[in-house]
């Protein structure tokens, strides 16, 4: 029966709202005081004194791509599989790839350039505007991890929503490191994924409702059957 628990909701959405919130935050101090491309250029410029720098961030933002992010989705569907959870096996499946299409829809609805910095360390094709890395990255590891950690106990947990936090906000930042995207891309595909993510967990954590095809019915209650004082 374990493996048929749901995502604990209460927990899981209450770290997403922290971490959706402080991002938010974030992202609106950045468009009010207009610190986006200071920022970006800033983190960008960081990175290019140094090529061991380039090239530990060029490794970490290879999680972000297609692939990895995928082996990760089916890894974790094929975890619920193996549970005999089916719908959720769906949800770990569908939500990120729901995520890649909604984020590709945006970007051909904003049209937001990418950087164009000196000191960026790679290229990259399409639209900026929001980081298809950070999207992916953000459904991929941590709906996976909101599911591992709803069957751990709670040290456990925060341990695994801990590392699959930091890892894809290193992945996710990394674009920036690498010149490829403005902070604000990092930060709108981030919130786009947490979206999915509470949708996701609303999803996984969901009991169906099943009637039963027979139902027991007391009899009403009988003055024959009641026994004489």
């Amino acid at each position: 029966m374990t493996g048929r628990h749901p995502v604990d909701r209460p927990r899981s959405l209450a770290w997403l709202a922290w971490w959706a919130a402080a991002h938010a935050g974030l992202l609106l101090v950045l468009v009010a005081f207009r610190w986006d491309e200071p920022l970006s250029s800033g983190l960008c410029s960081w990175t290019s004194t140094g090529a061991f720098r380039t090239r530990l961030l060029e490794a970490l933002t290879s999680w972000g791509n297609p692939w990895p992010v995928t082996i990760i989705a089916v890894g974790s569907a094929c975890l619920a599989l193996a549970r005999r959870n089916v719908p959720a096996a769906a949800v770990l499946l569908v939500v990120p790839y729901a995520a890649t299409v909604s984020c590709n829809l945006v970007k051909d609805w904003a049209e937001r350039q990418r950087p164009s910095l000196g000191c960026a360390s790679m290229h990259a094709d399409g639209f900026g505007f929001p980081s298809g890395h950070a999207v992916g990255v953000t459904t991929g590891f941590l709906l996976a991890a909101l599911y591992l950690s709803a069957r751990t106990p709670p040290a456990v947990s925060t341990l695994i929503l801990l590392a699959a936090g930091l890892s894809a906000e290193l992945v996710a930042w990394s674009r920036v490191f690498l010149g490829v995207h403005f902070s604000v891309d990092v930060l709108a595909g981030q919130l786009l994924g947490a979206g999915w993510l509470a949708v996701a967990a609303l999803l996984l954590h969901r009991r169906p409702t099943r009637r039963s095809r027979r139902q027991v019915r007391l009899p009403p209650p009988n003055s024959a059957d009641e026994p004489v004082a």
